[in-house]
């Protein structure tokens, strides 16, 4: 018999599940007034399409040089004070944004954000799997998925609400970001005071949890279509949000609420995909990554079709289905990861996938864009990366789809 949402919370806590799904969403509410002030911030600065587009991508590049430490950190000591330790440093990182009048100083304030950020992957990840039951996991990660797609709604909407408030000449992107220190340093001390689940901490070398995860066929593949995947989904949106800016002729305010009316088909995806996954694994852990694969070959092709919109209507329509088909592969895939990794490893385990994710998706995506728009522009590289990495991405975990089994009875013995 399923266990209801409200059992399954009790056993980690409800506490546990608000905070971090908190921070879930400031997280996202910087990622995505990064992307709709684009045009505003390479006014501001003096710099480029391209050069912006790697800014942006900057803070997921760093999240995933520093996302492997966490994770080794993580899987020795208490996470849920590495946690907060780590969202204080966003939080100042955040507040400082506002005051850059510099390339330079943008940089090494998104090099920081990055290294705060890191912690959601390894830390958040792997410790709500660990503190809820294995019967509602999906649930939970879908819950907590949710907070990105909620903070893409929030964060165009407060980027609205700053640029129709402040004038324009006090650049309203400023205050905007000054603004995200205040919750992140609340939640950040919320995150002491969290309970850690009981465990066994790991004893192993940082080489040897390596090597014992590299063994694990179903998690290579994993991390691999996620890295294909991260191409499509960290630095497209940048271009996106240019498009709309220049072809579309929407203002940032405009831009912000366009970006917050797609990311409602990503609350639906996430909170659709964590009830489905929880059933579709106890019948077929391979259902997962089926589903995984076909949502995120899905997005890639979405963007694509963006890219090319004839007017605001078409691309929000297309956006919902879009964000929608982000969460509903993430979640699932998330459960199979989980499902074949040790325990004892796990926040090391979530942590490679983030570096896949952000060193292969974010700076490649980023550098392969970059060379698609020099050669053809922004609409044309768009529609031909975001569709090749996420069609990729599909296949990858289609292949991995074969060990699945093998590996949760290895793990089981």
């Amino acid at each position: 018999m399923e266990m209801t949402i409200g059992k399954v919370l009790a056993g980690g806590g409800r506490a546990t599940l608000g905070v971090l799904v908190g921070l879930q969403v400031l997280d996202s509410v910087d990622g995505v007034m990064l992307v709709v002030f684009a045009p505003e911030i390479s006014r501001s600065l003096g710099i480029g399409t391209e050069t912006m587009a790697t800014l942006a991508a900057l803070a997921a590049v760093m999240v995933a040089v520093a996302a492997l430490p966490l994770g080794l950190l993580g899987d020795r000591h208490r996470r849920t004070t590495i946690a907060g330790a780590a969202t204080l440093v966003w939080a100042a990182a955040a507040g400082l944004l506002g005051t850059v009048q510099h390339l330079w100083q943008a940089v090494v304030l998104r090099v920081v954000s990055g290294v705060g950020k890191a912690n959601e992957g390894p830390i958040q990840s792997s410790l709500l799997v660990d503190a809820y039951p294995r019967d509602g996991r999906g649930r939970v990660l879908g819950l907590h998925r949710g907070g990105q797609p909620l903070g893409i709604v929030v964060g165009p909407l407060l980027a609205a609400a700053f640029a129709a408030l402040v004038p324009v000449e006090n650049e309203p992107w400023r205050w905007a970001f000054a603004f995200l220190a205040v919750p992140a340093l609340l939640l950040g001390l919320g995150a002491f005071r969290l309970p850690e689940p009981s465990r066994e901490h790991s004893t192993a070398t940082p080489r040897g949890a390596l090597t014992q995860l590299l063994g694990i066929r179903t998690f290579v593949l994993a991390a691999l279509g996620l890295g294909a995947f991260g191409m499509a989904v960290t630095t497209v949106p940048t271009y996106l949000s240019v498009l709309l800016d220049r072809q579309l002729g929407q203002d940032a305010m405009a831009r912000g609420l366009i970006t917050s009316a797609c990311a409602v088909g990503g609350l639906a995806g996430a909170a659709l995909s964590g009830w489905l996954s929880d059933r579709l694994f106890r019948f077929s852990p391979k259902g997962c990554l089926y589903l995984a694969a076909v949502a995120l070959t899905l997005l890639g092709v979405g963007f694509a079709v963006q890219a090319h919109a004839p007017d605001v209507t078409t691309y929000v329509v297309v956006g919902v289905l879009t964000q929608a088909m982000t969460f509903a592969g993430i979640v699932p895939l998330s459960l199979v990861v989980a499902a074949v990794t040790p325990h004892e490893i796990r926040a090391t385990a979530f942590a490679l996938m983030g570096v896949c994710t952000a060193a292969i998706g974010g700076l490649g995506g980023a550098l392969v864009t970059g060379v698609a728009k020099g050669l053809w522009g922004e609409q044309t590289a768009v529609t031909v990366v975001a569709p090749a990495g996420s069609v990729l991405a599909g296949v990858v975990l289609v292949v991995s789809a074969r060990h699945v089994l093998g590996d949760i009875a290895r793990l089981v013995r």
